[in-house]
């Protein structure tokens, strides 16, 4: 049985063009992966700690494909967390709680032990749009993607029945994605982003 579990809203922004080829097992568009995400946390526990309305952020970079590896990491996890949560989503974000989401999947590629930081996470998003604020150190905005005949936004989802970190996800454009963390620094703009909920070891 898996010593944790949650449902929550996710978002992400890489640098792949809409729908990130990474999700179908092809090369990322330019060879390498950028990437911000966050799950805001609706209900969810690690044993017998709570973790409700809490989030939990990373910042990611690979030179190449993740499988790969030699990738870097920041765990960027809430501020408001008392100390067993704090405990409990660090052991998530590094995948030592075992299975579920990405982050086991994730930490066998990073070239070094990610970086925790915990600090404020600002998060707001519907259906079309998102703002995600890492305190000082990372802002995505999110908004549809406008077709290039009329500017109309694109209904576009992304289904994996198989897929690990969602099964289906709402495709939206990377306004823009600022992150200067420590060890991480890189912006990109009119790429690919993601709006889903997800539920992991449900």
């Amino acid at each position: 049985m898996a010593s944790w579990w949650w449902r929550s809203d996710y978002l992400e922004s890489c640098n792949c063009a809409h729908g990130c080829p990474c999700n179908v097992t092809q090369l990322p568009t330019d060879g390498t992966c950028q990437a911000m995400t966050v799950w805001r946390i609706r209900e969810g526990a690690y044993q017998g700690t709570r973790l409700d309305g809490l989030a939990v952020g990373m910042l990611l970079r690979w030179p190449n494909p993740i499988h790969r590896g030699g990738g870097r990491a920041v765990l960027y996890l809430d501020e408001r967390a008392n100390p067993a949560q704090r405990v409990a989503l660090e052991k998530i974000a590094r995948g030592e709680a075992g299975e579920g989401g990405p982050f086991a999947i994730f930490a066998a590629t990073y070239a070094e032990p990610p970086t925790v930081i915990f600090g404020p996470i600002q998060i707001r998003h519907d259906e079309w749009s998102g703002h995600v604020r890492f305190g000082d150190l990372a802002e995505v905005e999110i908004g549809p993607v406008k077709g290039d005949m009329d500017g109309s936004p694109a209904d576009a989802r992304l289904v994996l029945p198989s897929g690990f970190i969602f099964r289906e996800a709402q495709i939206r454009n990377s306004d823009r994605c600022d992150v200067r963390a420590p060890g991480l620094t890189f912006s990109h703009r009119g790429s690919n982003a993601f709006i889903s909920q997800v539920e992991y070891n449900l």
